[in-house]
């Protein structure tokens, strides 16, 4: 296939965020008061009770996710979202069964908690890489695909992601308020495969003082600030989002125009009413469900009867 050269433009996109901390860092608070921003956002008209009708939590922490419903945070008061208990195995497949599962049921923005139970997680990558046979180093590279499939869960389901992962814990000594020594809890790295970070448009390094600070942000809204995590991230998030070109409403509005142009021909011959039948019977579906492609090739070969009509 020819590679097609086109004008850059900003089009409109789905969140993919990271909330990356220790245990206790607020990484589900942080998670559940954007996803409530965002959606407040773009439905401004509706009650808290439909807002949190559109969140909905994949939960891999043992249901721990559900003991923040009716906690208050500020002025926000969490409401009852909808809630997937995630039991192990924590396997690729799975992941995207539940976020399939969240998407069928109405919610716009899906929060995966926790994403590291993929990796070191019963039924994870680490562990199915432990019971391969064989070469390790090959193994590794026969799991790729698991990745691969991950990234695709959190990219192409067309709905906003927003994930939690956990950083391996450490201790530093440092001094306190009172100028006395003291251990203090830190995160380090993300409990999943290196790179996995780097596919978010957006990631909040959050600290046991529950400060957040961007490791990565496309946005550049929340660059080089430290910030407590509000609805107001998800307001600004959402506006963010909904600057680009709306594609999809293009593609569909294009999409109507070619249909109605091939029914408008149809109507005015019969030998093109029965070619649309036959290209109706052709893709096992009526003219009104062609994508674009198809009522582009439709159209194309009926343009012979359109000559005619136009003569």
């Amino acid at each position: 296939m020819a590679f097609q050269v086109q004008r850059a433009r900003r089009e409109k996109m789905k969140a993919v965020v990271g909330f990356i901390g220790c245990s206790g860092s607020g990484k589900t608070a942080g998670a559940l008061l954007t996803a409530y921003g965002m959606m407040k956002e773009a439905h401004p008209h509706i009650d808290d009770d439909e807002i949190w009708a559109k969140i909905g939590v994949v939960d891999t922490e043992h249901g721990r996710a559900k003991l923040y419903a009716d906690l208050k945070f500020d002025d926000t008061l969490i409401g009852q979202f909808l809630h997937v208990d995630f039991d192990p195995p924590y396997s690729t497949a799975r992941y995207n069964e539940a976020v399939i599962a969240l998407k069928g049921a109405g919610c716009e923005v899906i929060i995966v908690d926790s994403l590291s139970h993929n990796w070191q997680g019963e039924g994870g990558i680490v562990e199915t890489h432990g019971q391969m046979a064989g070469n390790s180093f090959q193994n590794w590279g026969k799991l790729a695909p698991e990745t691969t499939q991950l990234i695709k869960t959190l990219t192409r389901n067309d709905v906003h992601i927003l994930t939690t992962l956990r950083t391996k814990q450490e201790y530093v000594v440092e001094s306190n308020s009172d100028g006395k020594m003291a251990p203090r809890k830190v995160g380090t790295r993300p409990v999943q495969k290196d790179e996995m970070e780097y596919e978010f448009m957006l990631n909040f390094n959050i600290g046991i003082d529950h400060v957040a600070e961007t490791s990565k942000d496309n946005t550049r809204m929340f660059e080089g600030e430290q910030i407590k995590i509000t609805p107001e991230v998800g307001h600004k998030l959402y506006q963010w989002l909904e600057k680009g070109v709306d594609v999809k409403a293009e593609e569909a509005a294009e999409r109507t125009s070619l249909i109605n142009e091939i029914k408008d021909i149809a109507l005015h011959s019969i030998e093109a009413q029965k070619k649309v039948e036959e290209f109706e019977f052709k893709a096992n579906m009526k003219l009104d469900d062609f994508n674009i492609r198809l009522a582009n090739a439709a159209l194309d070969r009926l343009q012979t009867f359109k000559s005619k009509e136009d003569k």
